[in-house]
């Protein structure tokens, strides 16, 4: 299998043909076919792999019937209490507990 990545003279020789196409159907501008060699570059690399970035793959985030993420009830755990005046509790803890196990556990013992 041919490297993508490795320039060879063929693909060198395909890539200045390309670009000298791209300048003229630019209307021969007068930077010139070397500044369209990256365009160029990229669409005989579309040509050379045509299947690239069509295999589709697995989401690693569960979803739902809509397409749209199912995130895990555990990351609510780690909220905890935003602190403030909420009720007379809240006004003892200046810092977030880490879950709200501990929120729990924390006010059970006051």
């Amino acid at each position: 299998m041919v490297n993508p990545l490795e320039t060879t003279p063929q693909t060198e020789a395909r890539i200045t043909a390309k670009a000298k196409e791209l300048w003229e159907a630019d209307g021969r501008p007068g930077c010139g076919p070397d500044a369209y060699r990256e365009n160029a570059s990229e669409l005989i690399g579309m040509e050379s792999n045509p299947d690239a970035g069509q295999i589709p793959v697995d989401s690693p985030v569960p979803l739902d019937a809509n397409g749209q993420p199912i995130e895990e009830a555990f990351l609510e755990e780690n909220l905890g209490n935003s602190g403030g005046s909420m009720d007379e509790l809240d006004d003892k803890q200046e810092v977030p507990f880490a879950t709200r196990q501990e929120e729990a556990d924390a006010l059970k013992n006051q």
